[in-house]
């Protein structure tokens, strides 16, 4: 399995890819849920889009404590439908990967069509399961420690330029074993 996927890895870096984060009001499964942040690096760490987004309800405060993002942040940010053309523009027909695609895929469609817009076709990636199968171990890692154990500095965790660092420098550490 570790094999795999470190060919895997390194194949994305032969195809191009895109790496997706996006900072919310609250969980995926929240029919309410709003993005407050976006950010797109591509495969080789160019910053694509890295945006504050204003919602249309206020940001709870749990969802501020988690990623230092509160309602006064983003009075002068556009709203999703405004930055929509540009986000499908990056990510239709690519791959995409984020850290957590069961949160990140279903977020974004719920957003798509609750402004009433097509949800973006892409190929979608999830890091974190390859991070999982990586290592040989069933469940849920945290980005955070799995970048402590692979020795990649955390920075900027919980905003969304910085989580699409860490998620392809640990794509890179993946695609990196197969030189080893």
């Amino acid at each position: 399995m570790r094999d795999g996927i470190i060919q895997q890895a390194a194949r994305l870096f032969q195809k191009g890819f895109v790496v997706l984060d996006l900072e919310t009001t609250g969980l995926a499964r929240d029919p309410k849920v709003e993005i407050i942040e976006v950010a797109a690096i591509d495969h080789e760490g160019k910053e694509l889009i890295n945006t504050l987004v204003k919602p249309e309800r206020r940001i709870p405060y749990e969802a501020s404590r988690v990623n230092g993002i509160y309602d006064k942040d983003v009075v002068n940010a556009l709203p999703f439908l405004q930055l929509y053309p540009q986000i499908a523009e990056l990510l239709a027909g690519k791959t995409v990967i984020t850290y957590n695609v069961d949160f990140d895929r279903p977020v974004l469609n719920r957003v798509c069509r609750r402004v009433e817009q097509p949800v973006i076709s892409a190929q979608w990636f999830c890091a974190m399961l390859a991070y999982s199968a990586y290592r040989n171990y069933t469940g849920f890692i945290k980005l955070t420690t799995a970048c402590k154990y692979e020795r990649i500095a955390v920075a900027d965790a919980h905003r969304a330029i910085g989580d699409c660092k860490l998620t392809l420098a640990l794509i890179q550490t993946m695609a990196r074993a197969e030189l080893t």
